[in-house]
């Protein structure tokens, strides 16, 4: 398996080809197996910047969709903890309010933060956690605007924000 890593690891340099699918491809194993063989394999650190994987296109592909726009863009949520993450224009979002609600799941959050709602594939980049399961897409979900992540356009984000009306961190009873 460590020969079949290293071989795969020198195919996708020469063919532009992710190394993990030669890989599988070429054992039959699936991506559980595969995939650490790879990670692991000397080649894969020392030779990384000679090829890309598919989660480097798919990143390459949301930059250049995000460079590509002209306005603020923000990134948003379904919970303030969630690592999904989705970016929309500042334009398409809309019901600014602070709540320590989350949508989808209603988990409640450690403090109130700032939630909008966006059409569930009205997304430029990313995904978020939402399976559509409720209802035919596209509906109107409710999202968390975080600060992290949104660092570059916060100052538009908070002009574009309602005025807090309730304290931002709930009390301990």
């Amino acid at each position: 398996m460590r020969n079949a890593a290293g071989d795969a690891i020198e195919r996708a340099i020469e063919s532009g080809v992710d190394p993990f699918d030669l890989m599988m491809q070429a054992t039959g194993e699936g991506g559980s197996i595969c995939v650490p063989y790879v990670q692991q394999h000397p080649f894969f650190s020392e030779k990384r910047h000679l090829f890309k994987t598919a989660e480097d296109r798919k990143r390459d592909r949301e930059e250049a969709a995000l460079a590509a726009e002209p306005g603020p863009i923000v990134w948003v949520r379904r919970q303030f903890d969630d690592h999904r993450h989705a970016a929309y224009r500042l334009g398409d979002v809309s019901g600014w309010h602070w709540s320590s609600i989350s949508g989808g799941v209603q988990h409640r959050a450690n403090r109130y933060y700032l939630h909008v709602y966006v059409m569930c594939d009205g997304m430029i980049a990313g995904r978020l956690a939402h399976s559509c399961e409720h209802g035919p897409p596209p509906h109107r979900i409710k999202v968390c605007i975080t600060k992290k992540g949104n660092e570059k356009f916060w100052r538009m984000i908070e002009e574009a924000a309602p005025a807090v009306t309730a304290p931002i961190y709930r009390r301990r009873r």
